[in-house]
């Protein structure tokens, strides 16, 4: 029996090995909100009928069907794996940092073609007996967006494109690990959130920031239908450049970090950084960072339109230099995706 509210709700995912094809959820995120969605193409055929005064209900058919879902949750210290390697492309073995204790995760970006999902919605009707699951297969990410405030926490939202939904596949039977999320500010002596600019491999922190956000966007030919499908559509190719770019909403105390760098219409390498304050091992923390090299700023002129203190919402994005690529790098307890 489930409370008949979202409070009764569950959302579960795991890795395909095939696209569409059914793998039972064994990951359970603590999320926001969360949806999967039935997407139909139907078609009214026209045709006059004698004394008819409507269309046709045997002349409206459905040509095709697919689904879409998203995903809202605070970035946690565990579970993040899968999402991220089929959100970035790349094929990911995680490596040992402390030995049995710390692994690493390096997404890199790349094509996502041959990564995919399954992910379930467990909805309950209002009565409590019943939970209906929403399943959605061939789950491709098409975007993810990260954001965070120094008072607040580091949020995300993920967006899917899917081969097929059902309400009728069974409920998995959801159970949560142990997780903290990663957090803006500080507890006293811990810095949680850092934003790091300058050479690659060498970028310094930067004072007086407030807020950032970055948003990933991996454009699919999401609508590939062809006949002998059953009006089910091909695995989703990337068919356009990938868009990294967001904003940082800093203080103003000089004029070299963010407004030299626009006029110039210089490159330069970001790090958005997270650091939990429970240790995996000795020195070594849960970390979540989005390594971005080769940003542009977007031209701007610091304004003063008042009496407060100034700022500036500067935004940025990424341009490929040939050399390096995004990347989000993690560091959990996991020693598998």
């Amino acid at each position: 029996m489930a409370i008949g509210s979202g409070l009764g709700s569950q959302v579960g995912y795991s890795v395909e090995s095939v696209y569409g094809t059914f793998v039972a959820p064994a990951k359970f995120l603590r999320a926001r909100s969360y949806e999967a969605k039935r997407v139909a193409q139907r078609v009214q055929g026209d045709g006059i009928q004698a004394g008819s005064l409507g269309d046709l209900g045997a002349f409206y058919v459905e040509t095709t069907q697919a689904g879409t879902g998203t995903m809202a949750f605070d970035v946690q210290t565990v579970l993040q794996g899968p999402l991220l390697q089929t959100l970035m492309g790349t094929s990911v073995t995680p490596a040992v940092v402390v030995t049995g204790s710390a692994w690493g995760q390096t997404h890199t970006l790349a094509d996502t073609y041959g990564k995919s999902l399954t992910f379930q919605v467990g909805a309950p009707y209002r009565g409590g007996a019943t939970v209906r699951p929403h399943t959605l297969t061939g789950v491709k990410v098409t975007g993810a967006e990260f954001s965070c405030d120094v008072a607040g926490l580091l949020q995300s939202t993920f967006t899917f494109d899917a081969k097929t939904w059902t309400d009728t596949q069974s409920l998995a039977s959801a159970s949560y690990v142990a997780s903290r999320v990663f957090a803006g500010g500080g507890n006293g002596t811990t810095t949680r959130m850092s934003v790091k600019m300058g050479t690659f491999g060498s970028e310094a922190a930067v004072a007086g920031v407030k807020s950032v956000s970055c948003k990933i966007d991996r454009p699919l030919q999401v609508d590939d239908y062809t006949s002998s499908l059953a009006g089910l559509k091909n695995e989703p190719v990337l068919n356009g450049p990938s868009q990294v770019a967001g904003s940082i909403t800093c203080d103003w105390l000089d004029t070299a970090v963010f407004q030299d760098i626009a006029n110039s219409n210089a490159s330069t390498n970001l790090v958005l950084e997270w650091v939990d304050t429970v240790a995996l091992s000795g020195s070594t923390f849960p970390t979540f960072r989005i390594n971005v090299p080769g940003v542009f700023i977007t031209q701007d002129t610091q304004a003063v339109a008042g009496r407060e203190v100034l700022s500036n919402q500067w935004n940025f994005t990424w341009k490929d230099d040939g050399t390096h690529l995004p990347s989000i790098y993690v560091i959990s307890s996991e020693a598998t995706l």
